[in-house]
């Protein structure tokens, strides 16, 4: 146990010194008492002796020492006193009465859960040498406790008003601080270990008292860590608290590690009075004893008040106030984890917390060694102006994740508080009397070159120093300037990063400041001197995971999915009755027929099985937005449909939302897919997102949307289809028109007037092309599209020269057809790799051919020359060292080198 001394003192009015007297049990103003508790348990011990004078007590008294005899040697040792008290005598007069001390064993309860002493003071009114009841006018516990608990006692900080006087001439605030050694939640003063003064500048000129505070590992001053705390001036004004200004610093040492310790902290708004004169905040901490994750008010062991400025000299505009939460991970600062919590003003009003703008980093850490620990969560929202915050902020929402899905939900909230942004004020210089000017001011902006106050190297990409000077608007820029200040910016690029240096000065009116802000590339990570880059976790080809790592998993049995890269089943709920509502959990939709009896949302996985008839009974819609299967078959498909007591007459429709793989070499759905589901009756625009569709058919006279689909087999008869990177394959389109934004449409039986737009930007089905189709006809081509090896294609004046219409007629040609995904033009660094992958029909659908060669040409002045480079395969890895642009393609399938659809790339290697 880490005891510390502390003193205090008991003046007992007496018109006699009293040199002892007895009374009760260890009623003697001198010796030793100590307790005799069960086995495991250190006895608490009183000590008495008498001193003849001190300043603080002239007529002397008993000095009576309070501790635990942790090495049970029957004596109270110095490191085990942690409580001191000097009871005074009074001076010498007629009748005196004598002072008394009596301590009593007490046993287990209320008082002292182990049991321990009472010490009792007071008057020997009946002059019997004994000390009654009656005449006790003090009593204090000094409890045993077990070996467990003589670690981890709270720190506490008080925080109060101090009135004008000797210690702040001008007002200020007192913090005392302290070990909480009885535990009872209140720095009482016998545990008070130092009382520091935060005091206000004295009038006319005032400055803001500042309070800055640092996490200290183990050192000097806190043998287990702790809580710096400096207090001062900002005698600067620049918002921040310099070593220069600090006239005081503090320490709130943390208790050794105990169990249990989960500790909490609210804050609250504190309205204006006796503890905060303008208002503020009350900040309480404690620890959560019977783990509810609410700070409860006999939990609290730490109260402090964080008080609002009163009004001085008006200022220029408010800043707004900034904070960043993140997660820290355990170390130094947090042993097991939990949150940084950075605040700042935003000094370039960019909306962005900088680095540079950092002013302070708390850390709100988990508890050490507990028992089912709960992790504290913190979450922030922006305020708006109100009555909250009257410039608007932002609001600090703090509490226990009890559910442990590492977010802060609102039932788990217990304390909020508001960080509000400054409200404007109105400058002091160079403006008339009420001091309105600076808000509206004159300023000359000068560029004087090269920095001169900070170190910029040659090759910087950015050298400057600029001159700004403010004048009063009505002025003009004439006269005076009432400031001047100089701005310094050296921007270097380095090796995967970047590093920017820049300083602030001039009159005192200026934001005086100075910093080097290092930034480095994703993946890369500050060392001391360089970015370097950051070593991966787990070797090539493998995953992190809770086991160390893994070759990763690709897919997993069907109601199956992959956590931690383990193939888990999905929990579903099933539904047997009527649909209706916000469902949370995956959810089953069994065979039979339901009624869809209000907007329905799945919020998770949805499974519906074979043979399940939805009847929608009014115009309502159905949305699966986190995964879906429809797992129908052709004896018992899957049915959704208008119910014939729908009085609408149709409903609204469905969006289904997905994950899904091709598997090419297996033409297989992998993932999140539809099979043999008939849709029907539909009045709004349906989508499917992301998802496989096979053997399905939906009628409307309403619109659908396809979003990265791969789809086998499909009927679309619909008003109109709209498509974006998506296969149709063996697919009819019935409606009247198909808006192809971007994909591909092979071996389709039937097709409608087709639009082609361009909508590619990432990897997947980005080209535009219709291959190996009946006949249907091109509305028009606003980008480059392949229409070719079709039976018919009929054109009209619209498809312009972006229509690439050829080989189409009947029979279908005998060609191949190869489509390459991704976009047609990439950009790549030497010796950059790229990966290629195409895809092949031809009349009768996917190939899958014994060979394939690629090769890559290069233009010059309209020429082509080979690179002399080859490679073979459906997917292949290009890597190009010569800085040209070139064209990468499929040269042959099989020896065929008439090969339709788009089966080339630009590549612009750099």
């Amino acid at each position: 146990m880490k005891a510390l001394r502390l003193t205090s003192l008991l003046v007992m009015a007496s018109l006699a010194a009293c040199g002892g007297g007895g009374g009760g049990s260890g009623g003697s103003n001198t010796g030793t008492s100590q307790a005799q508790p069960e086995d495991g348990l250190y006895p608490s011990t009183v000590e008495r002796s008498a001193f003849t004078a001190s300043e603080a007590c002239p007529d002397g008294g008993i000095t009576i020492d309070q501790g635990i005899d942790t090495n049970t040697n029957g004596v109270l040792d110095p490191d085990e006193i942690y409580e001191s008290q000097q009871v005074c005598h009074g001076a010498s007069g007629e009748d005196g009465l004598s002072s008394l001390i009596r301590v009593d064993e007490i046993s287990a309860g209320l008082e002292c859960a182990n049991g321990g002493l009472k010490v009792s003071v007071g008057l020997d009114a009946s002059e019997d040498g004994v000390l009654d009841a009656e005449e006790v006018s003090q009593s204090s516990y000094v409890c045993s406790i077990s070996a467990s608990q003589t670690d981890g006692f709270s720190s506490l900080l008080d925080m109060s008003n101090e009135p004008e006087g000797a210690e702040c001439a001008s007002g200020g605030q007192k913090l005392t601080s302290g070990l909480d050694f009885n535990r009872n939640g209140t720095l009482d003063i016998d545990e008070v270990i130092q009382t520091k003064y935060i005091c206000n500048g004295v009038s006319p000129v005032v400055h803001s008292s500042l309070v800055k505070t640092e996490n200290i590992g183990p050192g000097q001053f806190c043998d287990n860590g702790g809580v710096k705390v400096s207090s001062g001036l900002d005698v600067n004004e620049d918002g921040l608290l310099s070593e220069g200004e600090i006239t005081g610093n503090a320490y709130i040492c943390h208790g050794e590690d105990g169990e249990n310790s989960i500790s909490l902290v609210a804050v609250e708004v504190e309205a204006a009075g006796a503890n905060c004169s303008a208002g503020g905040n009350k900040v309480t901490s404690g620890q959560d004893l019977n783990a509810d994750g609410t700070l409860q008010a006999e939990e609290v062991t730490d109260v402090n008040y964080i008080c609002n400025g009163t009004d001085g000299i008006d200022g220029e505009d408010g800043l707004s106030a900034l904070v960043n939460v993140s997660d820290e991970p355990a170390g130094v600062n947090c042993p097991s984890g939990g949150k940084r919590i950075e605040t700042g003003q935003d000094d370039n009003a960019d909306g962005i917390l900088q680095a540079a703008e950092i002013d302070q980093s708390d850390y709100l850490c988990n508890g050490e060694n507990g028992d089912s620990a709960i992790s504290s969560l913190v979450r922030v929202e922006q305020e708006a102006a109100g009555a909250n915050c009257s410039a608007g902020g932002y609001v600090l929402h703090t509490g226990m994740d009890a559910n442990a899905n590492a977010y802060l939900d609102s039932s788990e909230i217990s304390e909020s508080h508001y960080v509000c942004n400054g409200e404007d004020g109105a400058g002091s210089g160079g403006g008339d009397s009420d001091g309105t000017a600076d808000m509206n001011y004159f300023v000359v902006n000068t560029q004087l070159g090269e920095v001169t106050e900070i170190d910029c190297p040659g090759g910087a990409s950015s050298n400057s120093k600029r001159k700004n000077e403010y004048f009063a608007l009505a002025s003009g820029g004439q006269g005076e300037p009432y400031k001047v200040c100089y701005h310094e910016s050296c921007y270097v690029s380095t090796d995967n990063g970047y590093t920017h240096h820049q300083k602030t000065y001039g009159d005192s009116a200026c934001n005086a400041s100075e910093y080097v802000y290092q930034n480095c590339n994703e993946g890369y990570q500050w060392d001391g001197v360089a970015c370097t880059e950051i070593p991966p976790v787990c070797p090539e080809g493998q995953i992190e995971t809770t086991r160390g790592c893994e070759v990763p998993v690709d897919s997993c049995l069907e109601n199956q999915e992959i956590e931690d890269n383990i193939c888990v089943d999905i929990p579903y709920v099933e539904v047997t009755g009527n649909i209706c509502g916000n469902y949370v959990d995956p959810i089953k939709v069994t065979a039979g027929n339901h009624f869809v009896t209000c907007d329905t949302t799945f919020n998770e996985r949805l499974l519906i099985d074979a043979g399940a008839v939805l009847q929608v009974d009014r115009n309502w819609y159905i949305v699966a937005e986190s995964g879906v299967n429809v797992n129908g078959t052709a004896v018992s498909p899957v049915t959704i449909k208008t119910s014939p007591n729908n009085i609408d007459g149709a409903w609204a429709g469905i969006r289904f939302v997905g994950e899904m793989d091709f598997d090419y070499d297996n033409e297989e759905l992998v993932g999140d897919k539809i099979s043999y589901l008939n849709v029907s009756g539909y009045s709004g625009t349906s989508s499917l997102e992301g998802v496989g569709i096979k053997r399905a058919t939906l009628t409307a006279n309403a619109g659908l949307t396809l979003r990265d689909v791969v789809s086998i087999g499909t009927v679309f008869d619909v008003e109109d289809v709209t498509s974006y990177r998506s296969l149709l394959s063996g697919s009819s389109v019935l409606s009247s028109q198909l808006y192809l934004w971007s994909g591909l449409v092979v071996n389709s039986p039937d097709l409608s007037n087709i639009y082609t737009y361009w909508g590619g930007r990432t990897d997947g089905f980005e080209r535009l092309a219709a291959l190996f189709n009946e006949g249907f006809s091109v509305a028009g081509c606003s980008y480059e599209a392949h229409m070719q090896g079709n039976e018919s294609v009929g054109t009209g004046a619209a498809t312009g020269d972006h229509c690439i219409v050829s080989d189409n007629g009947k029979p279908m040609p005998e060609s191949y057809g190869v489509y390459v995904l991704g976009p047609k033009n990439r950009d790549i660094k030497t010796g950059e790799s790229l990966s290629l992958e195409a895809y092949l029909f031809d009349k009768n659908g996917f190939v899958h051919p014994e060979s394939i060669v690629w090769k890559a040409r290069y233009d010059v002045d309209g020429t082509y020359y080979d690179s002399g480079q080859t490679w073979t395969g459906r997917k292949i890895s290009v890597s190009l060292e010569d800085k040209e642009q070139y064209e990468v393609y499929v040269e042959s399938v099989n020896g065929e080198t008439d090969l339709l659809g788009p089966k080339s790339i630009i590549l612009n290697v750099q």
